[in-house]
């Protein structure tokens, strides 16, 4: 958890084995609201951290970690060829620039882009950490394009990782096998990190409020594929059967995602009855004190949701997705309920069979909270991502001695 007393690790005899890491990601905001305890781990291990990322103005927030920040602009959702190649460039001229000995990307474009990136560097790093967060609109989209862009991805992904000291970092194991069976990833160079990591003393377990009518929250992006149409085809079935619950809706209309829902679309749903949209809040805890039910019905490419694993901390039960992700951590009549992504008619018979069980509720809630504590905490993240690079510098000690490359021992 933050504020930990940890101890100095070494390998080898070294403290802080890694001169330098360069962590690519995104946006600064996704830096902060996923990845502190990377970072903090980072820190550790390296005697400077530098994050590239696009600033929002978050960048005095990641100063505060004690790591060093760079702009650069991934434009997220571009699919201009004239773009990504001046991205690469860009980014090629950083790392030259930089000269780290490890180069952390994360999640799906920031791999690719990376990888692309490396073709064209004179500099090797010692090591490249490949961090899935998810295989996004990658991961579910059937279009001709995204076809071609998976490809495309794969093709980026197998030079890399035969190329250089990379290593597949997922959330899920599904996320594994599929970017094992893609050639995107050495099998013997992955590993699974429990998703982003919560502290459970700052999402403590809440008392079930016991609504009159059951409260369903949804948090998140407000995006198509995180499912939320579908959670509104729901609740309208739901009512059209005369069964009254109310859906809350919290999260951004994320207008630099190709697949935003526009906020005329938002504003028009919560005129529906029983529904709201709120916006984004900060004030998670104060959501799930007000709900009785957590909702995730993700349409597919996420990696171990965030939100869900805040709910689940919080003692909310679960209706999820069966997809990569929401499945690994929500067990039927366990934690929660799963049904097939995409089906309203089985979210609605899920929603109604929880919201008129309090018994599940909170025995599926109990049940969620002591999942977080045992498997997912910061701590377990802070653990692993140590793990991980210490896999990934044996490794890059045995290829400098002439052994065996980069081949290395899964962690």
């Amino acid at each position: 958890m933050q504020g930990e007393a940890r101890p100095t690790l070494t390998f080898a005899g070294t403290a802080r084995p890694w001169g330098k890491v360069l962590v690519v990601i995104t946006e600064d905001w996704f830096a902060l609201s996923h990845f502190v305890p990377l970072l903090s781990e980072l820190r550790t291990l390296a005697g400077t951290v530098v994050v590239a990322t696009r600033p929002s103005g978050r960048f005095g927030d990641v100063h505060a970690l004690g790591v060093e920040t760079r702009a650069f602009d991934m434009q997220r959702g571009s699919l201009s060829f004239g773009q990504l190649r001046a991205v690469r460039d860009e980014l090629a001229q950083l790392i030259d620039a930089e000269r780290p000995d490890a180069v952390h990307a994360i999640a799906m474009q920031s791999m690719v882009m990376t990888s692309l990136a490396l073709a064209r560097t004179a500099h090797r790093p010692a090591a490249v950490i490949q961090h899935l967060t998810g295989r996004g609109y990658l991961g579910y989209a059937r279009s001709p394009l995204a076809f071609l862009l998976r490809v495309l991805a794969s093709a980026a992904l197998w030079r890399c990782a035969r190329r250089h000291n990379a290593w597949l970092v997922a959330e899920n194991s599904d996320d594994v096998a599929e970017m094992i069976a893609a050639r995107a990833a050495v099998a013997e160079r992955t590993a699974i990190l429990p998703g982003a990591g919560v502290d459970p003393a700052r999402y403590p377990q809440l008392a079930a409020p016991g609504n009159a009518v059951p409260r369903v929250a949804y948090v998140g992006r407000m995006i198509r594929s995180k499912g939320v149409h579908v959670l509104i085809e729901a609740q309208r079935r739901l009512r059209a059967g005369g069964i009254d619950l109310e859906i809350a809706l919290y999260g951004d209309a994320d207008s630099g995602s190709r697949e935003a829902i526009p906020k005329e679309q938002l504003g028009a749903w919560s005129r529906d009855p029983g529904v709201a949209w709120h916006g984004r809040t900060d004030d998670i805890v104060g959501v799930w004190r007000a709900a009785d039910i957590a909702v995730v019905p993700a349409l597919g490419g996420d990696g171990m949701p965030r939100a869900m694993l805040e709910a689940a901390a919080c003692g909310r039960p679960i209706v999820a997705s069966d997809v990569p992700g929401c499945r690994q951590f929500v067990r039927p009549g366990l934690e929660g309920l799963i049904v097939p992504p995409g089906d309203a008619a089985a979210l609605a018979d899920a929603l109604a069979t929880l919201a008129a069980d309090r018994a599940l509720q909170l025995s599926a809630g109990a049940a969620a909270r002591r999942k977080v504590v045992r498997e997912y905490t910061e701590t377990a993240v802070r653990a692993k991502t140590r793990e991980i690079y210490q896999a990934a510098w044996s490794a890059s000690r045995r290829a400098g001695e002439g052994g065996q490359g980069t081949r290395g021992r899964r962690p």
